[in-house]
């Protein structure tokens, strides 16, 4: 929303003795989480700018779930995979937790298909001026068949930083995965990049991802594209697409979902 426009309609239509609105966002200060924001700067219902995370989470009143749904394939040489997969999620106020779990439909290296692991996450993000930081805990389910999963508990901390600026953004994230396989190495990942509001409704990023392998911990890049595009208030979809940039990483790697806010 614009700002000044939707701040000043409220107040010249006379509703201005039950609205605050300090920092003329359009958002009562009484549920405004970002109250200090340019006078130009697009926000969301929760009163902070929109970007690469904050069109995802946004938190209302009483707190806002999502319903996931999505499909997905990656291709390694001549082996493809196809996957499906399920995650609701809660953000309130500062939190936000979510579970999801994957449905391989057929692996080619295996020859078929089976239950992969789950996954539960939770963060704490706060605004620092201009600087969305988000602290994160993720922690692997063995819920899969032993074609698809190693059967341990992995607890991956992370940390990312999201500089908003206008409509343009620009964030780092690094996680470390603690294995609960003896036989494997833990797992470092990081990711830098940058992203734009081209409009209210759509989103894109660009990002170089690192990871470590878990067998001998050398390196894997890729680069990644993001999108997210609201068809609605509450309706909306997010695309993933990763190109492996050495002979380690998966050569190419998809993920659209389809999701709802209520």
């Amino acid at each position: 929303m614009k700002k000044k426009i939707i701040s000043l309609t409220l107040i010249g239509a006379g509703f201005s003795f039950a609205f605050t609105d300090s920092d003329l966002d359009g958002v009562d200060d009484a549920i405004d989480k970002c109250p200090n924001t340019p006078f130009t700067q697009i926000v969301g219902p929760d009163g902070c700018p929109v970007g690469r995370v904050g069109q995802e989470r946004k938190s209302g009143k009483r707190g806002t779930f999502y319903f996931k749904i999505g499909g997905g394939f990656s291709s390694e040489k001549s082996n493809t995979t196809t996957t499906s997969s399920i995650s609701l999620a809660y953000a309130y106020q500062n939190w936000y937790a979510s579970f999801s779990t994957t449905y391989f439909i057929h692996d080619d290296y295996v020859g078929k298909g089976g239950m992969g692991d789950s996954f539960l996450y939770g963060s704490y993000s706060k605004f620092i001026k201009n600087v969305y930081a988000t602290i994160g805990l993720s922690v692997k389910i063995p819920t899969g068949n032993s074609d698809f999963s190693d059967k341990k508990v992995d607890i991956t901390p992370s940390i990312s930083l999201d500089y908003i600026r206008g409509k343009d953004d620009y964030f780092v994230y690094y996680g470390y995965t603690f294995k609960g396989d003896d036989n494997l190495k833990d797992v470092q990942t990081a990711s830098i990049g940058a992203g734009y509001q081209f409009t209210k409704k759509f989103y894109g990023s660009l990002s170089f991802d690192w990871a470590t392998s878990a067998i001998d911990r050398k390196s894997k890049y890729t680069a990644s594209l993001f999108a997210l595009y609201n068809f609605t208030k509450r309706y909306y979809t997010t695309l993933s697409y990763s190109y492996g940039l050495n002979s380690r990483a998966t050569d190419h790697s998809a993920l659209i979902k389809l999701g709802v806010r209520f």
